[in-house]
């Protein structure tokens, strides 16, 4: 069967435009993602970081002692600090232990975002996802980032971030926080 010249020109057109379109729509993500990226880091991170060995930005030599903006004095005098032997002060719980609580009860991306969002605009103690938490750094002061934002940060925390950990990964009860 012989297709027409014009025929395969034609195919040949759309197959080369639909990659194109493809193209720009996955720069398009890409672009959205590294800015959602940026807004985390600036607004998220230097307070839900992840443990780093005692080496990261939470560290005494790099912080200052590790003093943070919301975490509480214990009823024994020091600052509290999440483990021991080597793991830097924490300011909040990792974004990776906040995630997996609102999974569980929100694993819808919408609701995810909208209660994130509703969060980070202001944190209340008594709707608190992660008591444990609340009690052990007191509550996140509100932040003031505006609604488009606060969505992109929450998406990417659902679309991107790693969620929890278990006994296997360093949390010494394995259980809830």
């Amino acid at each position: 069967m012989k297709m027409p010249i014009k025929t395969i020109i034609t195919l040949a057109a759309l197959s080369v435009s639909t990659q194109l379109i493809a193209s720009e729509h996955s720069n398009s993500g890409a672009e959205a993602n590294s800015e959602a990226k940026a807004l985390f880091e600036n607004h998220c991170l230097a307070c839900h970081q992840p443990h780093k060995g005692g080496k990261g930005k939470h560290s005494d030599e790099k912080s200052g002692g590790g003093k943070g903006k919301h975490s509480e004095e214990k009823s024994g005098g020091g600052k509290q600090a999440h483990g021991d032997g080597g793991h830097p002060k924490r300011l909040a719980p990792p974004m990776a232990m906040v995630k997996k609580h609102y999974l569980k009860t929100y694993p819808d991306r919408d609701q995810f975002i909208e209660k994130i969002s509703a969060w980070v605009k202001a944190p209340d103690a008594n709707a608190a996802m992660l008591h444990h938490a609340v009690e052990k750094f007191g509550v996140m002061p509100p932040q003031v980032i505006d609604e488009s934002s606060r969505q992109q940060i929450a998406g990417y925390i659902y679309d991107v971030l790693p969620s929890g950990h278990g006994k296997k990964e360093g949390c010494k009860k394995g259980g809830k926080h």
